[in-house]
């Protein structure tokens, strides 16, 4: 089958903050935009002899800008697009599958790509310095081979590049998120607690980490997606503690859920959804709200719960290793305002409830905030190498 993929191939290193990407939808295709910066074409004609199925309708390789070259593969049909570093003088730019009959290569298309502005540099005569950009139909490198290998129990699938992740506190400031009915245990500070354990985490795995607030501070919900999306997050997380109205019901209601966005299926999740909304509800955000979830894509949705569910039981996996009673309050969907907006897979994580007797001390228990971390971080890193095997 191959690996339904292109190689790019680099004179110079290359800094993955020099590419940037996006969509342009048409009426009847879609076209994958790569915009690489510092960097100049080798040679014309590249894509001349280059043959592909009916998967792909182009590929274009053009000097867009003195200094950046673009890359545009048109497609007839939306696919779930995928690309990321071998190594840092070789990138790959995942195809639609079943696009693996590409008989022919790019050649000699970069100069050069240097890691600082103005360092690209033109080919000197012949072919010195020319690399390549090629459909890899085989194993390319026993590096990738081996990042492929059996994993031992619990621990989780590494994946192959280094993904941004959004780690989003939720609540601060002036908003405390829900409380016990003794107000001592405060939502706003447990979940900050967990979220910089998972920065920790997600860092120790090789990620890149951004967080949307490190301290106490007050974020309005439509700015956190905003930031996630300039950041060009790979994946975003709101981390969030749930809680009860009643009190009747606050010493039998406990449990670990994940939720991702789409229109709520159960009473249940509309009332998790309207208590975290609260804090930035008006009368017209309710019609934007339903307008939002009618442009959500099927492929979207699909993403999210696939990321929440790996979330949910990695989370209950090492939670369950040590404590006892951890209830599983499943995988839901849920219109939440902190998802919407976000151009990738998000999902939010309510770590427990704060007006539980007990689950309410474990919330602040850096042991169990650290558990907690790692379950989520494992299951982060789960998902995005289970989407790369689904990609090659």
């Amino acid at each position: 089958m191959g690996y339904n993929r292109l190689t790019l191939h680099f004179e110079k290193p290359f800094s993955q903050n020099d590419i940037r990407t996006f969509v342009l939808r048409g009426k009847s295709s879609l076209r994958y935009v790569f915009d690489l910066k510092n960097c100049r074409l080798a040679s014309k004609n590249l894509t001349k002899d280059l043959k592909y199925s009916e998967k792909i309708r182009s590929i274009r390789v053009g000097q867009y800008r003195s200094h950046t070259v673009r890359i545009v593969v048109e497609t007839p049909e939306p696919y779930a697009v995928a690309h990321y570093p071998l190594d840092d003088r070789n990138y790959a730019i995942v195809l639609p599958k079943g696009s693996s009959d590409l008989s022919s290569a790019i050649k000699g298309l970069f100069a050069g790509l240097g890691k600082k502005s103005g360092t690209a540099s033109p080919v000197s005569g012949g072919d010195r310095g020319s690399k390549t950009v090629r459909h890899s139909g085989s194993k390319t490198s026993g590096k990738t081979t081996a990042q492929s290998r059996i994993m031992k129990k619990n621990t989780p699938l590494r994946p192959h590049r280094r993904y941004t992740i959004i780690v989003d506190p939720g609540h601060g400031g002036h908003d405390s998120g829900a409380m016990d009915p003794t107000h001592r245990y405060w939502e706003k500070r447990a979940v900050l607690a967990i979220a910089l354990k998972l920065r920790h985490h997600l860092k120790k795995m090789g990620f890149n980490v951004v967080m949307t607030r490190s301290s106490d501070r007050f974020i309005k919900l439509h700015r956190r997606t905003r930031y996630a999306n300039l950041k060009h997050g790979d994946v975003f997380v709101s981390i969030h503690a749930n809680a009860v109205g009643r009190l009747s019901r606050a010493g039998s209601v406990h449990g670990v859920e994940t939720y991702f966005l789409s229109p709520a299926r159960s009473a249940r999740a509309r009332r998790v959804a309207a208590k975290e909304n609260s804090i930035a509800f008006k009368k017209y955000y309710k019609s934007s709200m339903n307008t939002f979830l009618k442009t959500l894509t099927r492929s979207k949705i699909i993403l999210s719960n696939k990321l929440a569910l790996d979330v949910q039981s990695s989370m209950l996996s090492r939670l369950r290793e040590i404590y006892r009673g951890v209830s599983d309050g499943g995988v839901r969907p849920a219109p939440f305002w902190v998802l919407v907006g976000a151009e990738m897979p998000a999902v939010l994580v309510e770590t427990g409830y704060i007006t539980h007797p007990w689950e309410k001390k474990r919330l602040y228990d850096p042991k169990y905030q650290d558990r907690l971390a790692r379950g989520i971080a494992e299951g982060i890193a789960r998902y995005l190498r289970n989407r790369e095997r689904e990609l090659e």
